[in-house]
């Protein structure tokens, strides 16, 4: 006679309603009366989810699924629209240009690397995959950069992480470049970035204390790391720090982004095209293969 678990299987039936609908939230009523569970049990369970990180509780006291669900592999996949058919992709470009590659989404208000192959940071050992960081400027813009225009609102209406030396109108222009190329290019300055030295920081082991304090003191973004406009000479220097582009679902929205990282300060304005459109190839055959047409 095959012996089961009652509590072990009230656990699955819940993370399962979570990754049926990955981009719903669900509240405590909703969960018991869907699953037919009695309401402190089933809060019991939430509370314990949410504690190891498999569940997210937001200030609705909604439900989701939770960030270390993508250490537990297949079971995060089926709750991010099908990553294992975009990995090779992802491989296949690393193949072929010898570069540095990364798969990110937004995820529970955050940008979540999800997959890489090479270095995602030069010189960072980390793993990093797993790794999130809060989407809001400067960071994630490449992440709703090809949404509908509301999203981008949205990320540019939440409070910085760090001062914005400019107002919205440089962002509106990245976006635009964006759209018109489908991939947008971000350059290595003299200076680390303090977009890249925040991610840094927040991705750190270091207290949150000592990571709020170091952040005062970043210089404020200014966004000049962006390309808005290649030049006209493909001989012109462009040192190119990553480039990145669109993969959408089968309804449009911007599902991954499709990111790799040269880091290379010889580059010119024809390599980073070429680097750019196999980039938006390989973004769009992703997108392909997810449905969308």
């Amino acid at each position: 006679m095959e012996r089961k678990s009652p509590p072990t299987d009230r656990v699955v039936r819940i993370l399962d309603l979570l990754a049926d609908a990955p981009r719903e939230r669900f509240t405590l009523t909703q969960v018991a009366d869907t699953l037919r569970l009695n309401k402190p049990t089933c809060l019991g369970i939430l509370a314990a989810l949410t504690d190891a990180d498999y569940v997210t509780r937001d200030d609705a006291k909604s439900y989701g699924l939770g960030p270390a669900l993508i250490r537990l592999g297949t079971a995060a996949e089926s709750g991010l629209a099908n990553l294992d058919l975009v990995r090779p992709f992802l491989v296949d470009l690393h193949d072929r240009l010898g570069l540095s590659c990364v798969l990110s989404a937004v995820y529970d208000e955050h940008a979540m690397i999800l997959d890489r192959l090479g270095t995602a940071i030069p010189g960072d050992r980390r793993d990093l995959v797993g790794e999130r960081f809060p989407l809001a400027p400067p960071l994630g813009l490449v992440n709703i950069a090809w949404e509908h225009p509301g999203v981008v609102d949205e990320w540019l209406a939440r409070p910085p992480l760090i001062p914005i030396a400019a107002d919205a109108l440089p962002v509106r222009d990245i976006v635009a470049g964006g759209l018109a190329n489908g991939y947008i290019i971000e350059c290595l300055r003299t200076s680390s970035s303090s977009s890249v030295v925040l991610a840094s920081l927040l991705a750190s082991d270091l207290p949150p204390r000592i990571v709020d304090e170091l952040r005062g003191h970043l210089p404020p973004e200014d966004w000049s790391e962006f390309v808005t406009t290649l030049p006209d000479d493909d001989a012109t220097p462009l040192p190119v720090a990553n480039i990145s582009a669109p993969v959408f679902d089968r309804q449009g929205a911007q599902q991954y982004t499709l990111t790799v990282v040269p880091e290379r300060p010889d580059a010119t304005v024809a390599l980073a095209r070429a680097w750019g459109e196999a980039t938006a190839r390989a973004a769009a055959a992703a997108s392909a293969a997810l449905g969308r047409r």
